[in-house]
């Protein structure tokens, strides 16, 4: 029976925290954005065009860059960003400041030593039992590391206060943008202004984020993928492992297998 700690998962509405094993390192792309960091060793990264492993410390891979990734020594920190997030815009207008700087055609590997005390950080929370506010204090300590900014949080508008509500109440709803548009009492551009300025994503991103958690949080319960899928709005099960797939490069069942030891956690539960 092995001693090593378990991979641990954590979820938020607009991105994903992962620290562990790395994954079988194919070739491949996906939609959200990836911040790599090596919690022991350094992290080898591959993409179109470069021959071979690329060592650093760290990188930043940008949304739909074909790449490989992997951490021959040891762990690594994946944070998943929404590629349409204001968090992922502030990392690009912080690192592509020189001409030749463009993060969507190849990964942009950081030179910067990654500190003991974050890696430390990583390490302890892979293996001690991890509750929201802890994974929010780690995920900001990354986002620090790539100089990326967290909105503060501020008070949101009632009439998007009321749409989150709404929407928590059914996660396996598939809304129209008129429908929104009603619940929030706004014509269906100006709700979709007034969300992204208040939550920093598109609110359909924010949707299909919302309703992969949701498959996540059933499976993760006891649920099978096909039920949980349906239950998020999913036509099947393979749609679900399609888009998570296109999101994130891996299949769902990479980490719901049983045995995989995986750990996770949502966050943000209003």
């Amino acid at each position: 029976m092995s001693n090593s700690p378990p991979n641990k998962l954590c979820l938020w509405r607009d991105g994903m925290l992962y620290l562990g094993d790395s994954f079988d390192p194919q070739m491949h792309r996906h939609h959200a954005v990836q911040c790599c960091i090596a919690l022991d060793g350094e992290l080898h990264v591959s993409w179109e065009g470069v021959q071979g492993w690329q060592p650093c410390q760290a990188a930043v891979i940008g949304a739909d860059v074909p790449h490989r990734v992997a951490n021959p020594d040891g762990p690594l920190c994946l944070l998943y960003l929404e590629k349409t997030s204001a968090s992922y815009r502030s990392i690009v207008d912080y690192h592509c400041v020189t001409p030749g700087c463009d993060i969507r055609r190849e990964p942009l590997l950081l030179d910067a030593t990654v500190t003991e005390s974050l890696r430390k950080a990583l390490r302890t929370a892979m293996s001690t039992q991890l509750d929201p506010p802890a994974a929010n204090k780690l995920k900001q300590a990354c986002m620090a590391f790539f100089h990326g900014q967290l909105a503060d949080p501020q008070p949101l508008d009632p009439r998007i206060g009321q749409l989150l509500t709404h929407i928590h109440q059914r996660p396996g709803a598939v809304f129209t943008g008129e429908a929104l548009a009603d619940v929030a009492s706004l014509s269906a551009s100006r709700v979709q202004h007034l969300f992204k300025q208040q939550m920093g994503i598109p609110i359909r991103r924010y949707l299909l984020w919302a309703r992969m958690r949701q498959v996540l949080e059933l499976a993760l319960t006891g649920n099978s993928l096909t039920t949980a899928s349906h239950e998020a709005g999913f036509s099947d099960s393979a749609h679900f492992s399609r888009t998570f797939k296109a999101m994130f490069g891996i299949t769902p069942s990479l980490l719901l297998t049983p045995g995989s030891g995986l750990v996770a956690l949502l966050c943000e539960r209003e």
